[in-house]
């Protein structure tokens, strides 16, 4: 299935995104993969210059994401940047010409705000990757 809802209502940032708090994209319970995703989605950048278009995860990862981490704004604002799609046992982020990323565990800190994945979502620091 795949969910592409882009009604949340937060102030706009100076790139015109969405503005979000970390109150409002994460639940209490904890971060679960989410770091491994926005790692995968920062060295995805980092490597090709531009945001990915897709993000294909473990689908017991996307359903303890939804469930336990995300908030259901925070989960809208993640669909409406990339195309979520499940697979066994990784994470890899891809555009539509095919270029890809797969998860390998090796931490890429993004230059700055502009180039951090949760600031690209939410708008908002969700896990500490900028100095």
């Amino acid at each position: 299935m795949i969910m592409r809802l882009h009604h949340v209502v937060h102030p706009i940032t100076k790139k015109g995104n969405l503005a979000m708090r970390r109150e409002d994209v994460l639940k209490e319970y904890g971060m679960g993969s989410l770091p491994r995703i926005l790692d995968t989605l920062n060295c995805f950048r980092r490597r090709y210059g531009h945001w990915p278009t897709k993000l294909i995860i473990d689908e017991d990862m996307m359903d303890a994401l939804q469930q336990d981490c995300i908030t259901p704004s925070g989960w809208k604002a993640l669909t409406a940047r990339v195309e979520l799609r499940s697979i066994k046992g990784t994470v890899i982020a891809e555009d539509a010409s095919g270029q890809s990323y797969e998860y390998a565990s090796e931490f890429i800190r993004p230059e700055n705000k502009d180039s951090s994945a949760d600031y690209w979502i939410w708008g908002c620091e969700v896990w500490p990757s900028t100095e």
